[in-house]
């Protein structure tokens, strides 16, 4: 099974002030091991066997295609990093952001900014209405906002709870390689499901909900309407780039 991480990102950066780590270490990955591991954990971050590029894309909390510029190893060198805060309450989300002066201190990572107009969805509610409620507290009012996606034996699935609409257009955008904007209107949090067959829109965005590829099972844009009750409808907008002007490797501490 493989799990794909979800970041709260948007088609404008965020311009937080990130605060470094207190204790990290950065080392070459050995080569011991195959798959790309990263945790957040009680104010500590890991990282094993990732390249730069996925550093990159989770210190500024964009998207793969937000990323452009670099040398060439940028997505080969494969990089082990353990960063601890003295705090341990710290928000997943301020432990990735702390990778940035992280990244500039050992990689010295230089970058900057572009705009451009590009392709993007809007994620719109149709004409019925949505297909799933509001969440419900429990008694106790202490259930925590979660949202997961697995893509399995050539099922997607996802699972929400206490998810905003704009969680959620987020974490399409990881699906559909594009920024997902919410424009449903719906506010509040919500619980749901929805599951799909990936092969039948990969590789395809416009034309995945006419084309089937031979393929039983929806595909996500299909699965979105039949069971949520929503829509992505293509269309351009302002997104944010992360150009990287220059990046040195980091050695092992």
């Amino acid at each position: 099974m493989k799990f794909i991480p979800l970041l709260l990102a948007s088609a404008a950066l965020s311009f937080a002030q990130p605060r470094p780590f207190d204790v990290a270490s950065v080392k070459p990955n050995s080569g011991s091991v195959n798959g790309v591991s990263m945790r957040t954990l009680n104010g500590r971050l890991t990282a094993t066997n990732v390249p730069l590029f996925q550093l990159i894309q989770q210190a500024f909390q964009v998207k793969d295609f937000q990323v452009s510029g670099g040398p060439s190893w940028l997505n080969t060198d494969r990089w082990d990093i353990d960063a601890k805060m003295e705090k341990k309450d710290i928000s997943d989300n301020d432990l990735w952001l702390s990778l940035q002066p992280l990244l500039a201190e050992r990689f010295h990572l230089k970058f900057h900014r572009e705009t451009k107009q590009m392709p993007v969805f809007s994620l719109i509610v149709m004409k019925g209405g949505p297909k799933f409620a509001p969440h419900a507290e429990s008694p106790d009012g202490k259930d925590q906002p979660r949202l997961g996606v697995s893509i399995s034996s050539g099922k997607g699935k996802l699972m929400a709870t206490k998810t905003t609409m704009e969680r959620f257009a987020d974490s399409l955008g990881h699906q559909v390689n594009r920024i997902v904007m919410d424009h449903t209107g719906l506010a509040g949090n919500y619980d749901f499901t929805v599951e799909w067959s990936p092969e039948n829109h990969e590789g395809s965005l416009i034309g995945a909900m006419e084309e089937k590829a031979g393929l039983t099972g929806l595909n996500l844009f299909e699965a979105l309407q039949d069971q949520l009750g929503l829509k992505l409808e293509s269309t351009k907008g302002p997104v944010e780039i992360i150009v990287v002007d220059s990046a040195e490797k980091a050695s092992s501490n």
